[in-house]
């Protein structure tokens, strides 16, 4: 009985059979299959998308990308304890659900929706105050957008291209238009076309990068202020979504698990920038280019920094805020998640702070109650990442930051 092996014919650039009892002159193996008197085996080929879906190999190869996701929250350099991995652990589901949702659950830019993440997804120092909508969009394309204003204290529209999935591509953000920039009708409506070249009336610019359109709407006061009603359609659309094409899964599976692992990595790198510009319990103020390739709105400056407090201490925060339509203070762990502000006091704002005789603030960052105003709690956490916007303003003081042990903040500070 012969038994096989495969050998390369360097004449002819391809791989053959050999039998071992009977081996195979070279003048043989270089001439054409046609007079070859052994069978050639067909040369394997990559499986297609579609080969994928009917093997289900589609989803091992997202499990075996999801599995890398992991090693963000062995990074030594964030120090985390078994709380902060437990949360990280639970970070990288939302961010799957975020991925999965955005890459799944997506009717395409021809035909996109304005939509929430999902309930409980928060990332980069999501600000509670805001309320934030989405829509995929194909750069290629015109869009119409029409809403009505509201009440809402801060309405932006940011053109962007901040897909995790292909983190190393993030450039940042392209056009911006705030509403203090739209032009609205009496009734309140407003219509606005999103396309790279120049539009008449409210025009928001898109670049070849751009991927989605983002609207932040910010509250003052959540519980007075109506948010906008906002609607999008791509002009050069046709007919209605189709079905579910089953080749694009694949890649739709590793999108989101490609979009769990970049978000991930992006805020941990981002996170780690913090005790290199300033010290622990102390702000920095971030470059103008970083901000933008953040994503960051242009009419926004945050002063940002990482908090470490033991149970007895308090972190003791003065500002005087510049003339500004609104500022805000906000926790987060280390994740860059903001704390749970349904349930706990984790952000002040400048429409609900206590402010000092000569307009100033102080902010009281502390494990208990400390018997002070505008008292932030820690929510369980020991250390975590803080951030102090300012909205529509030219000057941007720091404030001082000192830490004292709570009971001092009982008894009163200067």
């Amino acid at each position: 009985m012969n038994s096989w092996a495969f050998i390369f014919s360097p004449c002819r650039g391809g791989v053959f059979l050999k039998s071992h009892s009977t081996p195979l002159p070279m003048a043989l193996l270089c001439s054409p299959p046609s007079t070859q008197t052994h069978p050639i085996p067909r040369i394997l080929q990559m499986p297609t998308a579609d080969d994928k879906v009917q093997s289900a190999e589609a989803w091992t190869d997202f499990c075996d990308q999801l599995k890398k996701a992991g090693d963000v929250i062995l990074r030594e350099d964030l120090e985390t304890t078994l709380f902060d991995r437990g949360e990280g652990l639970r970070y990288l589901g939302r961010l799957l659900r975020a991925g999965l949702f955005s890459f799944g659950e997506n009717p395409g830019p021809e035909f996109p929706i304005f939509r929430p993440m999902p309930d409980g997804v928060k990332m980069g120092l999501d600000n509670p105050d805001n309320y934030y909508v989405s829509a995929s969009i194909n750069p290629r394309l015109d869009y119409r957008i029409r809403g009505k204003r509201g009440t809402i204290h801060y309405l932006s529209f940011a053109a962007q291209n901040q897909n995790f999935a292909a983190k190393d591509k993030i450039t940042g953000g392209a056009g911006h238009l705030n509403d203090s920039e739209l032009k609205v009708e009496a009734d309140g409506s407003f219509e606005i076309l999103a396309s790279q070249n120049e539009q008449p009336g409210n025009w928001l610019r898109t670049t070849d990068q751009t991927r989605q359109i983002l609207i932040r709407q910010t509250f003052l006061h959540r519980d007075k202020e109506q948010p906008v009603e906002v609607e999008i359609e791509c002009l050069q659309a046709t007919g209605t979504p189709s079905p579910l094409e089953p080749d694009r899964v694949p890649g739709q599976l590793m999108g989101a698990a490609l979009y769990a692992m970049g978000c991930a990595q992006w805020f941990a790198d981002w996170v780690m920038e913090f005790p290199q510009k300033a010290p622990i319990n102390d702000f920095h103020l971030p470059d103008l280019e970083k901000h933008r390739v953040m994503g960051g709105d242009p009419n926004i400056r945050m002063w940002l920094g990482m908090w470490n407090l033991a149970p007895d201490e308090a972190l003791v925060i003065d500002a005087m805020p510049p003339k500004c339509d609104y500022w805000n203070f906000q926790l987060a762990n280390i994740w860059a998640e903001s704390l749970d502000s349904r349930n706990h006091r984790v952000h002040v704002n400048s429409g609900g702070a206590v402010y000092r005789d000569d307009g100033s603030f102080r902010i009281v960052v502390a494990h208990e109650d400390p018997d002070a105003e505008n008292w932030i709690e820690t929510a369980g956490h020991h250390h975590g990442v803080m951030a102090l916007r300012w909205v529509r303003t030219d000057a941007h003081p720091k404030p001082s930051v000192r830490v004292v042990k709570i009971s001092e903040a009982r008894t009163g500070l200067d």
